[in-house]
């Protein structure tokens, strides 16, 4: 068993006092003692024992000079101990400044260069906690994964962003925390999958919040396991959740109705276009409520409105997933059916007028309306438009003829550029 120093240098002192003691008798000879005195028991054992008080005296003044500086740094030493094992208190800033616990360098022998080297490791400390400050205040959540893919420290911030604690984290496999469609972006391991051709990325992820639900995270990887100091995959994430709901939320008002929520002119449109960019046929129904302004005239546009609200529930459940029911602005509703012949569209139509023919109650209210459908059926690209203009001829057709649903006769149409080439041609004739 390794003793104490203390005691070690008292019993070198004792040691050192009693050779002292021992070979002063042969000093006090040369000394001009006489040696009737000097060899006596008496004088000898004087000796001894005045070399021990003066090991005695020596070691109660090293202990008092050195001990207490030792015990002053060993005091600060546990303190210094005692802040770094609260990693959170030094990270936010609640634990007194690390250099407030500095030791006064009293000497430049041994005892000041290890208070020198005390107070350097304070400096050293206080910077990593002004580290750790920034890295647990910053709102993006920085964490580290070993190759197994379990969290190695992860910042205080994933509170916010998520709801876990740093403690419930710790140590735990990051697939517990994936959506499970996003299994793909990480490796069998866990870890977000890098190459040595490309060890940093960016991707979305969706990640498990601890109240429910999911959160997407922007997510920066970097492989920085052959660093010594962080021997990990390094993750930066952002939260982004709102960002891609407003991006989902704009692109949904750009495309569609706010009123109805169905597909507006501009989705029709494009919808349309994609329809006839392949070799399909495609039939395009455009309706308009008769009698509906008598409803906003009547009850104001609240109940009108209202109305309209109800015309895309009563139409989707008769259609097909591959068709699509627009509202163009006003009492106008479209309908794009692929893949139909002319008899097939009207066939439809005639359906979707009957359905729109039951009342629709609207705050205790029997709302009666009818409606006009005009029908076209074309193909080729480009033509979409063409085909909404001839729709609409059909639609004021069937109005006028009050027959309910008309089929597109390029005869009845005064615009059509055909009809005008071949009026043209009769005159010439």
């Amino acid at each position: 068993m390794t003793r104490a120093a203390f005691p070690r240098l008292a019993i070198g002192m004792a040691v050192l006092g009693l050779v002292v003691g021992a070979v002063f008798p042969f000093f006090a000879e040369l000394l001009g003692v006489p040696p009737v005195y000097a060899g006596t028991p008496v004088f000898r054992a004087a000796c001894l024992a005045a070399g021990l008080v003066l090991g005695a005296a020596n070691w109660l003044l090293a202990r008092h000079v050195i001990g207490t500086r030792l015990r002053v740094l060993a005091d600060r030493l546990g303190d210094v101990a005692a802040v770094a094992a609260d990693p959170v208190a030094l990270a936010s800033g609640s634990a007194p400044p690390v250099t407030d616990l500095a030791i006064p360098v009293h000497s430049a022998d041994a005892l000041g260069a290890a208070a020198t080297a005390f107070n350097a490791l304070l400096t050293a400390l206080e910077r990593e906690r002004r580290f750790r400050s920034v890295v647990h205040a910053t709102n993006d959540v920085l964490a580290l994964l070993t190759d197994d893919g379990r969290v190695a420290f992860v910042s205080d911030s994933v509170t916010e962003v998520l709801g876990w604690t740093r403690a419930e984290l710790q140590d735990r496999h990051a697939s517990d925390l994936l959506y499970p469609e996003d299994a793909h972006l990480f490796t069998e391991a866990g870890a977000p999958i890098t190459n040595e051709g490309e060890p940093s990325r960016v991707f979305l992820v969706r990640v498990r919040h601890a109240a429910g639900g999911y959160r997407h995270l922007e997510v920066s990887s970097s492989d920085r396991r052959a660093d010594p100091d962080i021997a990990a995959l390094l993750l930066t994430a952002r939260d982004v959740t709102e960002r891609l709901e407003l991006q989902r939320r704009l692109a949904h008002q750009a495309t569609h109705d706010d009123l109805t929520g169905l597909p507006n002119r501009a989705a029709l449109l494009a919808r349309g276009a994609e329809m006839l960019a392949g070799p399909v046929r495609l039939a395009v129904l455009l309706m308009d409520l008769d009698r509906f302004k008598e409803v906003n005239d009547t009850l104001g546009h609240s109940y009108g409105d209202r109305l309209l609200a109800q015309i895309g529930p009563r139409l989707v459940p008769l259609l097909r997933e591959v068709d699509l029911v627009a509202r163009l602005g006003g009492d106008e509703f479209a309908v794009l059916l692929p893949a139909v012949t002319p008899e097939e569209a009207a066939a439809a139509a005639a359906r979707l007028r009957t359905a729109l023919a039951v009342p629709f109650p609207v705050d205790g209210f029997v709302l009666d309306v009818d409606v006009s459908i005009g029908v076209a059926v074309g193909s080729g690209p480009g033509e979409i438009g063409a085909l909404l203009r001839q729709a609409d001829v059909a639609m004021y057709t069937a109005k006028e003829r009050q027959s309910g649903v008309e089929l597109y006769d390029p005869l009845s149409d005064g615009h059509d550029r055909g009809r005008l080439r071949r009026l043209g041609h009769l005159q010439q004739g």
